[in-house]
């Protein structure tokens, strides 16, 4: 069963990818280059593919190609396995094969679109990525000042996220989130209700919310004992897991 499930799966990602099966040949071949993989990229799509991949912006394709054609192609051209296409990107200084499906995408939109693929700019863009990102990493385990600058930064945006946030769920307007069923109980999805109500107030940090409905009928005495509700009065505990109810 785990076998049929798994080849449902890989044809349905195929056809996602290249818009309808391609024969046995295409699908085992490996390319061996950038070239190369632009060319049986261009082989595998039909024309109403391609042209569906033309009425796309640039970044749009990349995105919405990133987890369906980008994945097959780093699970079937040996790009996390080291084979020869992964290499010909090592040999460019390109080691991340989210980077090298990057590239490869990239450039067969430009060349579907008959513009120049930049590589040396998008070689250059994902090296100066992973320099800044190590750079970033050693100062972190290094640069004491530099740990509290970064920790500041990350506390001014949580600030003005939760000020914007408290702005826009303001009092009267309608939120349903999840609560735990017990207290002080492991905290898993499973053992969570569901309530759903009208905002009182927000109470520096915590969310005060007059329930008016609880999904789980028979949970009510316990949750009224577990979080002390009076009146439907609740005291959220964790307003990360309400939405605002539009």
């Amino acid at each position: 069963m785990r076998q049929i499930i798994q080849s449902i799966f890989f044809h349905l990602l195929i056809i996602t990818a290249f818009g309808q099966g391609p024969s046995k040949a295409d699908i085992k071949y490996k390319p061996k280059d950038l070239n190369d993989a632009i060319l049986q990229l261009e082989k595998i799509h039909d024309d109403t593919t391609k042209q569906k991949i033309l009425a796309m912006t640039e970044r749009e394709f990349i995105a919405n190609s990133h987890f369906g054609l980008g994945m097959w192609m780093r699970n079937n051209w040996g790009l996390w396995k080291g084979g020869v296409l992964a290499k010909h990107f090592n040999s460019m200084g390109i080691y991340h094969p989210d980077d090298m499906s990057g590239i490869i995408l990239t450039s067969y939109y430009r060349h579907l679109n008959g513009h120049d693929r930049e590589l040396e700019k998008q070689v250059k863009y994902y090296q100066d990525y992973w320099k800044a990102s190590n750079e970033h990493s050693n100062r972190l385990k290094t640069d004491t000042s530099y740990q509290k600058e970064i920790r500041h930064r990350q506390d001014s945006f949580k600030t003005a996220f939760f000020n914007e946030k408290k702005l826009k769920w303001s009092s009267g307007k309608k939120v349903s989130g999840y609560i735990d069923k017990r207290c002080d109980f492991i905290k898993d999805f499973l053992l969570r209700t569901k309530v759903e109500g009208n905002i009182i107030e927000w109470r520096d940090e915590k969310l005060i919310i007059k329930v008016t409905k609880y999904y789980d009928e028979r949970l009510k005495k316990r949750l009224v004992k577990c979080y002390k509700i009076t009146d439907d009065i609740l005291i959220v505990p964790d307003h990360e897991l309400f939405r605002l109810e539009e």
